[in-house]
């Protein structure tokens, strides 16, 4: 049996996960308990954590561990970049994560759905928050349907944009999206 691949984390996965407080599955549900949070990430989530004091810094948790790009990394990064578009400091995150996922055989944890296009683009796997809920779903909360909709109820909370209005409407959402059988 194949050794899971470890996931590398944007901005939008941690902080709401975060806020909405369910921070747990990330380190349940992340191979060896662990993701990696590149440091253009962790300068998100930090400025993150001004305006919202629940989101931890990726440094004060046993499940997350700031990495750097090199070189190679940042050169990716930025033909990402250049691809994804935007103002200077828009995407800068998720450019560090698929670089850095690419460059390493790593799942990318994206929600931006341009992102997750380049992600595509270039051969880096990679899931979602809502991905992320599901597998909490089946491999956490022993599938208890309340457990699902009260998780996304809560990222609904804290602003999070989701394909859905609530937390109902997530069974629809997962049956079509090939994530529950």
């Amino acid at each position: 049996m194949a050794e899971p691949v470890q996931w590398v984390m944007d901005t939008s996965a941690y902080t709401h996960l975060c806020r909405a407080g369910y921070a747990n599955i990330i380190a349940q549900l992340a191979p060896g308990g662990v993701v990696l949070i590149p440091r253009q990430v962790d300068l998100e989530i930090a400025r993150g954590s001004d305006k919202y004091p629940s989101i931890p810094s990726a440094s004060s948790v046993e499940w997350a561990q700031t990495v750097v790009l090199d070189d190679d990394d940042e050169l990716a990064a930025m033909f990402i970049k250049a691809r994804l578009g935007g103002g200077v400091d828009e995407h800068i995150g998720e450019c560090a994560v698929i670089a850095y996922a690419q460059r390493r055989g790593l799942v990318a944890v994206l929600d931006d759905r341009a992102a997750v296009e380049q992600a595509d683009r270039l051969g880096v796997e990679s899931i979602g928050t809502m991905w992320i809920v599901v597998e909490a779903y089946k491999a956490l909360w022993d599938r208890d349907a309340n457990a699902m909709v009260a998780a996304v109820d809560a990222l609904l909370d804290t602003d999070m944009r989701l394909p859905l209005r609530d937390g109902q409407e997530v069974f629809a959402w997962a049956y079509k999206e090939d994530l529950l059988p």
